[in-house]
């Protein structure tokens, strides 16, 4: 790995623990703020130098919000970055436990994940002197307090990452907010404190985002996402009417060609809320490596407009008429969706359990609707 310029703000990230720093006596450091900002890098290796350089034989925490997203993102680069520095690292993947020594310096580094409410049983009873949360807006306020009561040896100090959310999130409200009551020295990042991104990936970046994102994941600021969810929604880019079909397909590459090919049907389960249903196909073009998705055709139906609540075979039933003669892969559904699921395949439907992580999704869709990748059909009617 080699390591570009730092900026003062990674610097001082680096730095604000040393003997010499004004902030050595601080319980904590909150690194906040931009998407892609040069955060989680300099957090985790400052923690590791700063657990090393200052205590033997103790035990410290890296969190995330699971452990396997903690080690594709933090802890696999981290590994290296104290193989270069002369440490040695030993990986107990079994017990999510990292021993990281050198000369006559030796300490332990667990690994756990923040992913709900029970998440805060998995590290009861452990003592701590340090801990560190990457992604902690992400994680359940059960859970990160608990692990920061873990934090009982002397010297101990908290490691906050994280991107922001809405302003009422209670890691904004209890902690950033009182950053300086609670002697945590905050740090915000913007994503030009990253050196390492060239000027036009930093515009890419810009770009891909408008709305409440932009504030958020690009100015990094904590904002509320009010109204409409995808403001970012144009019809000149992401709709499209039978007329135009042919025109906007990419016929050179196709994945799972829209006009031949089989169709994906995902599904908002819905008892009293609305039943949706939509026709999809996800294809590719030869110079572009995000997919696109082409939204053939919907089917919609409100239990509470209607006064008339339908049954899981009743909803099949419909399903099967919305089919029609397409060609399907199957059905994408939420998984606590069981007794669609199963009369689902009774009928011959092939399902895929969706993923439930729903802020994930909504940022996921935000960034495909803002560059244009999901199209979505408007039924065209010739003139009469």
């Amino acid at each position: 790995m080699k390591w570009k310029k730092f900026s003062k703000k990674q610097l001082q990230v680096l730095t604000w623990w040393s003997e010499n720093s004004p902030y050595k006596s601080h319980n904590g450091i909150i690194a906040e703020g931009a998407v892609r900002s040069g955060k989680t890098l300099v957090m985790s290796s400052s923690f590791v130098f700063w657990a090393m350089q200052t205590s033997k034989k103790k035990n410290y925490a890296i969190c995330g919000k699971t452990v396997g997203a903690l080690r594709r993102n933090v802890i696999n680069e981290l590994k290296e970055i104290l193989n270069n520095r002369g440490y040695s690292v030993i990986d107990r993947k079994t017990e999510n436990l990292l021993i990281v020594s050198k000369g006559n310096t030796k300490n332990n580094f667990y690994l756990f994940g923040g992913r709900d409410e029970r998440s805060q049983d998995l590290i009861q009873g452990i003592t701590l002197r340090g801990i560190l949360l990457d992604e902690v807006a992400l994680m359940p306020r059960s859970f990160v307090e608990q692990a920061m009561a873990r934090c009982s040896e002397e010297g101990s100090k908290f490691w906050f990452n994280c991107n922001p959310e809405g302003p009422q999130h209670w890691f904004y409200v209890e902690h950033i907010l009182k950053a300086k009551e609670m002697k945590y020295l905050r740090i915000h990042f913007d994503i030009e404190d990253n050196l390492s991104l060239s000027s036009e990936i930093i515009a890419r970046y810009k770009s891909m985002f408008t709305g409440v994102f932009y504030k958020r994941f690009i100015l990094g600021e904590w904002v509320a996402a009010d109204g409409v969810i995808y403001d970012c929604f144009d019809s000149d880019k992401n709709c499209y009417s039978n007329k135009t079909r042919n025109e906007i397909v990419p016929i050179e590459i196709i994945e799972n060609d829209p006009i031949n090919g089989k169709a994906w049907i995902s599904s908002d389960y819905g008892v009293y809320n609305p039943m949706v249903f939509l026709k999809g196909y996800k294809f590719r073009k030869s110079n572009d490596p995000v997919p696109y998705f082409y939204i053939d055709d919907e089917y919609y139906y409100e239990s509470r407009k209607k006064m008339v609540q339908r049954t899981d075979s009743e909803y099949v039933e419909d399903l099967i008429r919305f089919i029609g003669n397409t060609k399907i892969r199957g059905m994408i559904i939420d998984p606590s969706a069981s007794s669609l699921i199963v009369a689902a395949m009774k009928s011959g439907i092939s399902t895929i359990k969706a993923n439930n992580d729903v802020l994930e999704g909504i940022r996921m869709v935000y960034v495909l609707l803002a560059t244009g990748h999901i199209l979505i059909c408007l039924l065209y009617t010739s003139p009469s």
